[in-house]
This record gives structure tokens, C-alpha cells and sequence, in this order.
């Protein structure tokens, strides 16, 4: 689990660090004007970040035994090219750098779909979470798994744990 969990530490200085890139501050805001989300409805940017990613990232596996993690500026450089894919880590450090970049504090939820009963196993799957609202809305929380290609984003895979860790 130590792994999972240093894997995660590396995304957050990774995100944290690219947020700033002005390629990302730009394609995130081209996002959400492209959406037609109005200002002052973050929870709408959520969605459209997260529609993004999903419909832009083809779904791929680490090689067996291997931990890849992509930067998020060469997949965005892949997208241009029509050539993007990842996994659940490349696509939510990807959700999670859009989001910082335009001032969401997003959560990366680190989940198990079966459990020991120790809460020691690894974490099998990541995604993004994110709590927004729109102008005069109430908070929503908005879960963001670009890899579930046959749901909207918001949808939620029933799982036996999990934790939600600042991005």
C-alpha cells in the first residue's frame, strides 16, 4: 500500500507543479469556454474538464509489473495529435493538473474494489473527486473517472474502501 500512496505523493507535486504551465492554463480554459460554462459555475467546469479527459484519452495498461506515469503536458501534446492514452493514474493526474490550473482544489480517491478486512492491500484503481458549485448552487461532489467510457462523468463504481487525498 506504501506504494500506492508514494505514487500518489509524485502526482501531487506533479500537478501542483504543472498547474502553472501556461499550455495547460490555456487548454483548461479553452475547455470550459468551449463547453459554454458561464462564469461562476465551477461545478460545470468540473464536468467539463472531466468530459474532456474522457472523451480525449484512450484507456491503456502499464505494462505488467511496471508503474508508468505521464506527464501531463506530453499527453496534452498527444491529444493534439489525436495519439493520447493512459491509465487511471495518467488520466487523473491529467483531470487533476487541468483543474488546479484554473483554481479547483481536486482530490485524487485512491480505491479498492475488494477488501481483506486489513485495509492494507493496494489501492486498485484512482480517480479525481472534486467539490464545486455553480453561481447560487449548493457544493456538489463531483467524481471524475475518465476511464468508465460508458458512464457520464459523476458516475461511481460501488467499491469495498478508498480514501480522497489532496491533489
Amino acid at each position: 500500500m506504501s506504494g500506492n500512496l508514494q505514487t500518489v505523493a509524485f502526482m501531487q507535486r506533479i500537478g501542483n507543479l504543472k498547474a502553472g504551465d501556461p499550455l495547460l492554463q490555456r487548454l483548461a480554459r479553452q475547455i470550459v469556454l468551449e463547453a459554454g460554462v458561464p462564469s461562476h459555475f465551477y461545478a460545470d467546469e468540473s464536468f467539463a474538464i472531466g468530459q474532456f479527459v474522457q472523451s480525449q484519452v484512450r484507456y491503456s495498461r502499464d505494462p505488467e509489473g511496471y508503474e508508468q506515469l505521464q506527464d501531463p503536458a506530453l499527453m496534452v501534446a498527444d491529444i493534439q495529435n489525436g495519439q493520447a492514452q493512459g491509465d487511471c493514474d495518467d488520466m487523473a493526474l491529467l483531470t487533476a493538473t487541468l483543474l488546479l490550473a484554473i483554481g479547483h482544489t481536486p482530490y485524487f480517491r485512491v480505491v479498492r474494489y475488494t477488501d481483506d478486512g486489513t485495509n492494507k492491500s493496494p489501492f486498485e484503481h484512482i480517480y479525481v473527486v472534486d467539490y464545486e458549485a455553480n453561481q447560487g448552487g449548493d457544493q456538489q461532489r463531483i467524481v471524475i473517472d475518465c476511464i468508465i467510457k460508458d458512464q457520464p462523468i459523476g458516475y461511481e463504481v460501488r467499491q469495498a474502501s478508498g480514501q480522497e487525498i489532496p491533489a
